[in-house]
Order: structure tokens, then C-alpha cells, then sequence
């Protein structure tokens, strides 16, 4: 017979643990209107609307302890969630200067907010150092008094473990922001380009194992082509995990189809459709391709129709029997205007040949557009947006940031989607050889 105290000991211990594989994050704001939220935990996600008291609630079963994703609107917000332990995240829209939006209530609160003060370290003393061991006792030694910093702090052991990871990602990222890895750093770079689906949700570990990866499989590139082909061909090499290698190869096929749409993708999209695991990046990856093929050179597009300075109707089909160099721009956008004087020069060095310049502003202040258009006198063919006609421009050729440039051959097909900028040494080579 089982001894009453032993029986209510087990008893309670198994109480304990179904209590404790049960985790509520809440999510609220004192003055913002929250609309409905996910929240992301590897490849697990959940999605609630908030109730009368504004608040989002998110009851998770068995989730363990571990950075997780909560977006809203469109932003996101990366957060540690404790196992059994309920977490309350407030967002404040409206705070003084310096104080973060977010604060934090419950099992968790104390992790969360040490990652609210965290900033990454200013690394330009790597400019000063021409020794690559230097470089790696540097970055060693800054890793490595962020960890003991950490570890003093009495905050959860699965939190420091994870965190003491996320710090190192965090100064090897920000070393990529000063200073590119050299060859001589590639054996040290690859030591730390390791697998880790848990830091997977974090910022400082996507953007370092893509700085990795970039600076590794373009080793003796110098095409986008080549770029994308060794990385490819080194996640399906080296990273066995399903979840590194998917985010992996979403990633650097779908920046090589922002540079180059679908030319000469079909051997890259083979290794793509061999290596990746998950339906659900298998499914963007093709639907972007399809998005990229629509706008392939050759491709046939509909009719465009814009309004110039003077609110006449212009369609693109005007100017067949010429190419076409589109400079998709707008008055507010700083890079834009950085272009310009270098699309003047293109405009006088080609004056008289077989090309129009056009550009397309998405300004919504058409009084703003006329009146740079007049003070800067921006030459070749001033047209703005005119709705929906934009709209559907900008969702065909994509254009989610500008400045984008953009070549219509003489028949008014696409010849690029995406074409270098005019102040690019190789946008003249490329005219040079059209019209030259």
C-alpha cells in the first residue's frame, strides 16, 4: 500500500506540473485601440482579438520557455516568455523622450525589460585594426563581458542561456555593420555561423546568418547570379536543421528575386525545391516567383495611364518605338532625390537617341510634386500617380521602397525590372550598349 504522505506528494507535484505547462501572455494598451495580434513561437502561432478591456489574450499549452514574436498591425515586437508563468506586455503609444512604448508585468518582466535596454555595441574601433586576430580577440572579448555582465544578473537560467547567444549574434551583426568579413576571417565566421532554430525569431541572429552566408557563398563571386548560387549551394551543404535552412533559403531567393526577378533563377529554384521542408515557405517562394515572372523581360505589361504637370493624361504605350528608363521617386524620399543629378546627366548624355527618361512620382501632394518639379527643373517627362492606376503599377513590378528604376524595350515590354541606379557606373554601360 502507497504511503499517504508519499501519495499526496506525487499527487501534488503532478498538480504542480499540469498547472505549470499552462502560459497566458496578455497584451494591452492604455491609448491605442489594439487590433487583433499573433503571437509566434517557432513554427507554432496563435491569433486573438482583444476584448472590452482592450486586451489580447494568448493561452498557450506546453509551450516551453523561449523568445517568441508578437506582431500587431504592422509592427512586431520580440518578447521572452516564461513556461507557466503569465506575462503581461503594455504598449503605450504616447511616452516622454527615451522612454521605451513597452513595459512589462509578471513571470518574465524582468528578462523582458533587460532586452528593452540593450543596444548594440559601437564596433568602429574595428576600422583601427589591420590584424585579423585582433579582430577576433576583439570580438571575443566584447561577446564575452556581455555574457559575464549577464550572468551576474539574477534573472531565469533558460533566459540567460538564451540570451547569452542572442549577445553574441548581436556583436558579431553589428561587426558586419563596420567592417566585412575578410577572407582570412572566413574559417573564424564559419566557426560561428552556427544552427540555431531557438534565436530563430530574433533579429540579431537572422541578420548575422545572412551576413554570413552572403559573405561566404559570394567567396570569388561577382553576380548576383553567383551570390545567390553559393549560398544556396551552402545551406544545402551544411545546415541540417529544417527551420534554419527554410528561413535560409526564403531569404536569399527572395533578395535575389528583388535584385533580379527570374533571370537564370531555374537552377537555383531546383536547389530551392530539393532542400526546403516547410509548405508554408515552399508556397511564397513559388508564388513570388509567379509574381516575378509576370514582369520577366519580354513580358507584355497593360496599360499605365499617369498625369503629367499640366493634369494631362499620359499612358506609358506613348512613348512604343523607344526604351523607356522609369525612375519611380517621390519628393519626400531623401535617396530619391539623391539620384537626381545623376538622371540629369543621363538625360543630356543620351539626349537625341532612341530613349525616354520618365519619371513616375507617388507623392501624394500633387501641389509639392509641380512645384520641385518647376524649382529643381527635373527634365524628361514628369508624371504622377493617379489611383488606381499606381496601385496596380506598384503591385505589378512590386515596388516596395523607392527609389526603383525600371526599362521598357521599344515595344513597351519589360527589358528590366529592376535596374541600377543612374548614378551606377554600370546603368551607362548598360545604355551605352542599347544606344550606342
Amino acid at each position: 500500500m502507497i504511503n499517504k504522505t508519499v501519495f499526496m506528494f506525487v499527487f501534488t507535484m503532478l498538480l504542480v506540473g499540469c498547472q505549470s505547462r499552462r502560459t497566458v501572455v496578455s497584451f494591452t494598451s492604455p491609448d491605442v485601440e489594439l487590433p487583433e495580434a499573433s503571437l509566434s513561437i517557432g513554427n507554432q502561432e496563435w491569433k486573438a482579438v482583444r476584448d472590452t478591456a482592450n486586451t489580447i489574450r494568448f493561452e498557450l499549452e506546453n509551450v516551453p520557455s523561449g523568445y517568441a514574436l508578437l506582431r500587431f498591425g504592422r509592427t512586431g515586437k520580440m518578447i521572452f516568455v516564461e513556461r507557466g508563468q503569465d506575462l503581461t506586455v503594455r504598449f503605450t503609444r504616447h511616452v516622454q523622450p527615451g522612454v521605451s512604448r513597452y513595459s512589462f508585468e509578471g513571470g518574465g518582466a524582468r528578462e523582458n525589460q533587460y532586452m528593452e535596454e540593450q543596444t548594440r555595441p559601437n564596433m568602429r574601433v574595428m576600422n583601427n585594426l589591420s590584424e585579423d586576430d585582433g579582430v577576433i580577440r576583439l570580438l571575443d572579448d566584447t561577446v564575452r563581458q556581455r555574457v559575464e555582465a549577464l550572468q551576474a544578473l539574477a534573472l531565469s537560467p533558460d533566459f540567460i542561456r538564451l540570451e547569452s547567444e542572442r549577445q553574441r549574434y548581436n556583436v558579431l551583426r553589428s561587426f558586419s555593420v563596420y567592417k566585412k568579413w575578410g577572407n582570412a576571417l572566413y574559417p573564424y565566421l564559419k566557426e560561428q555561423l552556427k544552427e540555431n532554430p531557438e534565436l530563430l525569431v530574433t533579429e540579431d541572429y537572422q541578420a548575422f546568418l545572412l551576413d554570413g552566408l552572403y559573405a561566404i557563398g559570394g567567396e570569388g563571386q561577382t553576380t548576383p547570379y553567383g551570390y545567390a548560387k553559393g549560398q544556396l549551394e551552402y545551406i544545402v551543404q551544411n545546415i541540417q536543421d529544417t527551420a534554419v535552412a527554410d528561413f535560409a533559403l526564403n531569404s536569399v531567393l527572395s533578395r535575389y528575386m528583388e535584385r533580379r526577378g527570374v533571370e537564370s533563377i531555374d537552377g537555383l529554384m531546383d536547389m530551392f525545391r530539393q532542400k526546403v521542408h516547410s509548405p508554408r515557405v515552399r508556397q511564397a517562394v513559388e508564388e513570388l516567383y509567379v509574381k516575378w515572372n509576370r514582369v520577366a523581360k519580354g513580358q507584355s505589361i497593360p496599360e499605365f495611364t499617369f498625369l503629367d504637370i499640366d493634369d494631362k493624361e499620359v499612358a506609358l504605350s506613348e512613348f512604343k518605338g523607344k526604351y523607356v528608363y522609369i525612375d519611380c521617386w517621390a519628393t519626400w524620399c531623401g535617396p530619391c532625390k539623391q539620384q537626381l543629378p545623376a538622371l540629369k546627366q543621363l538625360e543630356h548624355k543620351y539626349k537625341g537617341k532612341d530613349i525616354v527618361f520618365v519619371s513616375i512620382s507617388s507623392d501624394s501632394d500633387s501641389n509639392k510634386w509641380k512645384n520641385m518639379v518647376k524649382e529643381q527643373k527635373l527634365g524628361g517627362v514628369q508624371l504622377i500617380k493617379t489611383v488606381p492606376t499606381y496601385s496596380e503599377f506598384s503591385d505589378l513590378f512590386m515596388i516596395n521602397a523607392i527609389p526603383r528604376f525600371i526599362i521598357l524595350d521599344k515595344e513597351g515590354k519589360v527589358f528590366d525590372a529592376n535596374v541600377t541606379r543612374p548614378s551606377d557606373p554600370a546603368t551607362v554601360e548598360l545604355l551605352d550598349g542599347l544606344l550606342l
